[in-house]
């Protein structure tokens, strides 16, 4: 009796009231989209940051680092084949407090500034380069007017608003009518991808620089753009030409993993992937679309290269990176699709690019609601957020008050983002807060056999071991160390831009929330007679 007094019920309900809808395939799909096949910063942030560093094997290495930690992922999936991915995973290792501080800094309140960044992605890299592009090969200003304003703060403010509202629309009327627009989006973001690639390949740094300049001119009216660029560039004191830098090459690696990183993310809707315990399958899912895009952002970094040559990277590179405005083509710096669309010069090339970067750029708002609303319905469940969180609609299997939230949330942080000048500096904070998640979540599948011992027995992975060693403990101690020395490059190597007063009060701020948040819900349903740590001993209703 004392027991069952002890003891009530932990969850909310006993289903979560989400269906398994998407396909093995459509969740590797997924995390091609989530690791952003447009995702610049690499292309840009090292050529200036790190000069002597080579972009190809920096790209690879990431991929290479990431291996182990997607694996962790595969055993935890198929152990704990739950929605609400790391927030489970850790919290069913290491109980609620480390798990609700750790997630919800690292992703609920973080992946909010890639709201923002979806939003600066589909005006600055999707609307702009269209208009621009379309401007400059059919000669008309008004275009190319258009184009400039989608670089500004007010076009991109309104373009990030807009396309947060779309995708919450759209997620709340069924997870199913993602899973079908998905594949419209891939298909989209494929076909302006290896359009790119062809561009760049068939092109040579002889005959690039003359186009890119006939595309400056056409768009701001500045002749003989190159020349002065590299000119303005020496002057800032750039080297256009660096010897090889083995340690530059290796700090091209965190940056390259503000993609592949996420090639774990569809852990977040585990309960509505078919197959999810399935260990074939989260393979296929999780390491197989890690391979997939590392390898297609590699030849996205030879083929600019051979296209435009090592000297003009640099220049590009200075434009972002050192402030060199004559870098720039009025203000916009010189990323991979614009490179294309200049090459180019078709209007059908034009439209195929910048249609493609739109439908990847808008995906991303899709996967931080899909991704954190999952999270928050799991930590709900938990009694960990207010029950109306979880409220999952009957007909429409989608947890639309959780969808609401996370959009009304997401507002202030697009204009801080876009108004904010210091705000831009810790745009791969949120590479380093969510590679905080992931590197706990490593030491949490390490853990996993023994502070988890049923869970991990009746798991498919369990039968995997070295020797007496389970594979998933060595996999998950060696995930928590590349993890962690890529976070340690990032707290204190000034070149990732991490290192301000600002970014620091930040981040440990947001963990400091969140911790205090956790705290404030546990005794706010111990008052009620109820002790949250006993769900953390159970699995989550599915």
């Amino acid at each position: 009796m004392a027991t069952a007094t002890a003891k009530p019920e932990v969850f909310t309900r006993k289903a979560s009231g989400l269906v398994r809808v998407m396909s093995p395939f459509s969740a590797f799909v997924y995390n091609i989209l989530t690791m952003g096949l447009i995702f610049p910063w690499t292309y840009l942030w090292a050529p200036g940051a790190l000069p002597g560093g080579k972009l190809v094997w920096g790209i690879l290495l990431a991929m290479v680092i990431e291996i182990p930690i997607a694996l962790v992922y595969v055993w935890l999936s198929t152990a704990l084949p739950r929605s609400g991915g790391d927030y489970v995973f850790q919290s069913r290792v290491f109980g609620g407090g480390v798990a609700f501080t750790v997630v919800m800094s690292g992703y609920v309140i973080w992946i909010l500034q890639w709201v923002a960044l979806s939003g600066w992605l589909l005006s600055y890299l999707g609307f702009a380069p269209l208009f621009l592009g379309l401007g400059a090969t059919t000669g008309s200003a008004a275009l190319s007017n258009l184009g400039i304003w989608f670089t500004g703060s007010t076009g991109i403010i309104i373009t990030s608003i807009l396309n947060a509202f779309v995708a919450m629309m759209i997620l709340i009327s069924g997870f199913k009518n993602y899973v079908r627009f998905q594949n419209v989006m891939i298909g989209g973001t494929l076909l302006a991808f290896a359009t790119m690639l062809v561009v760049l390949f068939t092109g040579n740094p002889a005959t690039s620089m003359a186009k890119i300049d006939t595309f400056a001119q056409a768009i701001s009216g500045v002749t003989s753009f190159v020349a002065t660029a590299r000119d303005a560039s020496v002057a800032a004191g750039v080297d256009l030409n660096p010897p090889f830098s083995l340690l530059a090459t290796v700090l091209v690696a965190p940056i390259a993993w503000t993609s592949l990183q996420w090639a774990t993310y569809s852990a977040q809707q585990n309960g509505e992937i078919k197959n999810a315990r399935s260990f074939q399958s989260q393979m296929f899912i999780i390491v197989g679309s890690l391979i997939f895009t590392g390898i297609l952002l590699a030849m996205l970094a030879f083929a600019l290269e051979k296209a435009v040559g090592t000297e003009f990277l640099y220049i590009a590179g200075a434009g972002y990176w050192a402030g060199v405005g004559e870098s720039t083509i009025a203000g916009f710096w010189l990323w991979p699709n614009i490179i294309a669309v200049a090459l180019s010069a078709s209007p059908l090339v034009v439209i195929i690019i910048g249609l493609g970067y739109i439908l990847n750029s808008h995906q991303i708002v899709h996967n931080c609601y899909i991704g954190m609303t999952r999270v928050m319905v799991a930590m709900s469940l938990d009694r960990l957020l207010p029950e109306s969180v979880s409220k999952v609609d009957e007909k429409r299997h989608t947890p639309a008050n959780a969808h609401w939230i996370y959009f009304l949330a997401s507002v202030p942080v697009i204009l801080l983002y876009n108004l904010n000048s210091n705000w831009v500096g810790l745009t791969l904070g949120v590479t380093f807060a969510c590679g905080y998640v992931f590197v706990i979540t490593c030491l949490a599948g390490a853990l996993l056999p023994y502070r988890a011992k049923d869970v991990y027995e009746s798991s498919p992975g369990a039968a995997y071991k070295v020797g007496n060693t389970p594979l998933v403990t060595i996999l998950g101690v060696l995930g928590f160390i590349l993890g962690g020395g890529m976070l340690y490059l990032f707290m204190f190597d000034a070149r990732l831009g991490l290192t301000s007063t600002l970014a620091y009060s930040v981040v440990f701020g947001i963990l400091a929330v969140s911790a205090i948040g956790y705290l404030i819900s546990k005794n706010a349903q111990k008052s009620k007679g109820i002790n949250v740590d006993y769900a953390f001993k159970e699995i989550p209703p599915e």
